[in-house]
Formats: C-alpha cells, sequence, structure tokens
C-alpha cells in the first residue's frame, strides 16, 4: 500500500510543468531506520545532506535523493 502511495506522488510531482522538477528530495529523521529502508528500497540514494531538528539540537535528519528518470 504504502508503495504505491509513494509511486503515485513520485508520479505526480514529475507530471508539474512549473516548476519543473528535476530530483524529490525527501528528510528522514536520523533514527527512523524503517523510513530510511523504505525509501532505499523504492531507489532513493543518500544524499550526504544532513540538517537539524528545529527544536531538537540532539536530532538530525538524513537526506535522500530520487532523480528525474530519464536525466
Amino acid at each position: 500500500m504504502s508503495a504505491a502511495l509513494f509511486a503515485a506522488a513520485l508520479e505526480w510531482a514529475w507530471s508539474l510543468r512549473e516548476p519543473l522538477l528535476e530530483r524529490v528530495r525527501p528528510f528522514v529523521h536520523g533514527e527512523n531506520a524503517r523510513a530510511s529502508a523504505f525509501y532505499r528500497q523504492f531507489g532513493f540514494e543518500a544524499s550526504g545532506k544532513v540538517v537539524g531538528r528545529a527544536g531538537d539540537p540532539t536530532a538530525e535528519d538524513l537526506g535522500y535523493v530520487f532523480p528525474r528518470p530519464g536525466r
């Protein structure tokens, strides 16, 4: 079920004409291994970008990236 919803969200992102997206870049809480595994299973790759979480200086969000198909 979640894979179908995710596929639909990517299809919508690629259908946008303005702005034309070259990639989708979600962030995942650094301790959420299950979400990270789902993104990787779906084809996302770790971007290496890490951002702090507002309100919690000890938490980090890890960036993932999925390039537009054919680019």
